[in-house]
């Protein structure tokens, strides 16, 4: 078998590369421990010394070190959150249950260097699961179209945080639903910019008597079977 010399010169082009970058990858990670451990030692020293320094001053050192190897990202975040609100556990028994009021929450972060305006916040819940809601913040508004609410008219500015929250009654059901937020944030072109992880609950049923009694002390979304 003849071997053509280009093609062997190719061959050993490559796996040079290869090694090249095996040996800075593995140069720069040791360089990296080094590092680390020499600003811990300093760090040490001046902690248990008698020399006065600043606990931010010994963070940011740190920080400094670790953004050098691993820089912070700069992009837009949306996150979310459900949770019992203030005095939403009706019986107080520290579960959520199908006519507990819950909250939603949502945090968005921008890191980046642009600004966002007129841009909509989709909360991708199921409407149909939630009544009475109220207690919007941060927010200009919402919408409801009848499949799920959204946030419109949401503005952030460069490296800022906004977050949104609003209160919400589960439906009573006699049997347990999960309620879920997979949050959406759009542009002012309607296009979608980030889309975050689903969250979810799971609203424990209740009886038919329980929900009666509740319904006496106040008129509200009914999801009862008769037996």
């Amino acid at each position: 078998m003849v071997i053509d010399k280009p093609f062997i010169f190719l061959l050993l082009l490559v796996s040079r590369q290869k090694i090249f970058k095996y040996c800075l990858t593995e140069y720069m990670r040791r360089i990296k421990i080094i590092i680390l451990v020499v600003v811990s030692l300093i760090t040490s020293f001046l902690t248990i010394s008698s020399i006065p320094v600043h606990a931010s001053v010994l963070d940011d050192m740190v920080n400094g070190v670790k953004n050098i190897f691993s820089p912070e990202q700069k992009e837009l975040k949306i996150d979310s959150n459900i949770t019992l609100s203030p005095d939403g556990d009706i019986n107080k028994n520290g579960e959520i249950d199908a006519g507990d009021i819950v909250r939603f929450t949502y945090t968005i972060i921008n890191k980046t260097d642009k600004a966002y305006s007129y841009s909509t916040v989709k909360t991708g819940i199921d409407r149909k699961q939630l009544n009475f809601i109220h207690n919007v913040e941060g927010a200009t508004g919402i919408l409801d179209d009848d499949k799920t609410l959204i946030f419109p008219n949401v503005r952030i500015n460069p490296n800022e945080q906004q977050i949104i929250s609003f209160d919400a009654r589960l439906n009573y059901a006699q049997e347990n639903k999960t309620i879920t937020t997979e949050p959406e944030f759009i542009g002012s072109d309607k296009n979608s910019i980030i889309k975050s992880v689903k969250k979810e609950i799971v609203s424990k049923k209740l009886g038919a008597e329980e929900i009666r009694k509740r319904i006496e002390k106040g008129g509200m979304i009914l999801n009862v079977k008769n037996k």
